[in-house]
């Protein structure tokens, strides 16, 4: 009976160790065997907690950007759009992008990929139907852990799809394991057919019409030190004010998933754990995308804003 329990004991203690953990680490605050101090890609809070980021898109002065050959286009809004809308139950479980600069990986390919997947299938998240943020991230970086950006993060997604994160595990200290023939076989199945830039104009509506056909959209985001402050509504989320662009934030991905007239904001999914804001979610004030075409405006924070298609 004794040898019994043993062995069940050291079964349960090697199941646990071996299970994936998407939440755990809430911020910079274990040692790894890389170290990666750029301080580009990280943002630290009012409370002196550090954070890493990793978006190669936003510009010095709050400029927007989009490529003009990949517009969306002739997007009929509707007259009688609700006053709320929210598709962050059909998540993957909230994630944390750890010690590297993988946001955008995090937004495209963990979050909107493994998001696609589950309204085309059907199915309930398991670890073979997450996609994971390594297969994309890992393959641009080549080692380097440092920011990308979005249009390379698509054009995987595009052209070879994505691994899971059963098949392809994100390790936050390290980017250099490249995939094998056969992860990128079982990628094939998880394209999206191609990605569109939004314009910046009529922007608000554009993205609540988008949302109400399930239609999350990527957003790059100069984040100061008011970022994900707690409002009047006792919410996490950036809201309006004079931003101080020569102050190092970061620069940041994240995938809006909802929006609310309440509240005067798009509820926006973060990668840095469950522990971070409210449950892992920020709001960012709709004056941040009203603003993006106006340059004389004080709070200019949104870089570039894209939607994909799924295959």
């Amino acid at each position: 009976m004794r040898k019994l329990f043993i062995i069940f004991t050291v079964f349960t203690l090697l199941f646990i160790s071996c299970s994936y953990d998407f939440n755990d680490r809430t911020a910079v605050d274990r040692q790894t065997s890389e170290s990666y101090e750029t301080t580009e890609t990280q943002f630290t809070t009012q409370e002196a907690i550090t954070y890493f980021t990793g978006c190669n898109e936003c510009t010095e002065n709050g400029d927007y950007r989009f490529n003009e050959n990949k517009l969306l286009e002739n997007l009929t809004i509707p007259a009688d759009l609700p006053d709320e809308f929210d598709l962050s139950s059909f998540l993957p479980p909230i994630g944390n992008q750890g010690r590297q600069g993988s946001c955008v990986s995090w937004a495209t390919t963990y979050y909107l990929k493994s998001f696609q997947e589950r309204i085309e299938t059907g199915l309930p998240y398991s670890t073979d139907r997450i996609m994971s943020p390594a297969y994309t991230y890992n393959q641009i970086t080549q080692g380097i852990c440092e920011g990308t950006d979005f249009k390379s993060t698509l054009d995987i997604l595009l052209n070879k799809g994505a691994a899971s994160i059963e098949s392809f595990p994100y390790l936050d200290y390290s980017c250099n394991i490249q995939p094998t023939e056969t992860q990128n076989a079982e990628a094939e199945s998880n394209k999206i057919s191609d990605y569109k830039y939004l314009s910046g104009e009529n922007m608000a509506l554009e993205m609540k019409t988008l949302l109400n056909g399930q239609t999350p959209i990527l957003i790059s985001s100069f984040l100061d030190s008011e970022f994900g402050l707690i409002d009047e509504f006792g919410l996490t989320a950036y809201r309006a004010h004079t931003v101080d662009y020569s102050v190092a934030g970061g620069c940041h991905a994240m995938l809006i998933v909802g929006y609310s007239d309440i509240f005067n904001a798009f509820k926006v999914v973060n990668s840095w754990g469950e522990a971070w804001g409210d449950d892992g979610f920020v709001w960012i004030d709709y004056a941040a995308f009203d603003n993006v075409t106006d340059d004389t405006a004080d709070f200019r924070v949104i870089s570039t804003a894209i939607i994909a298609y799924d295959l």
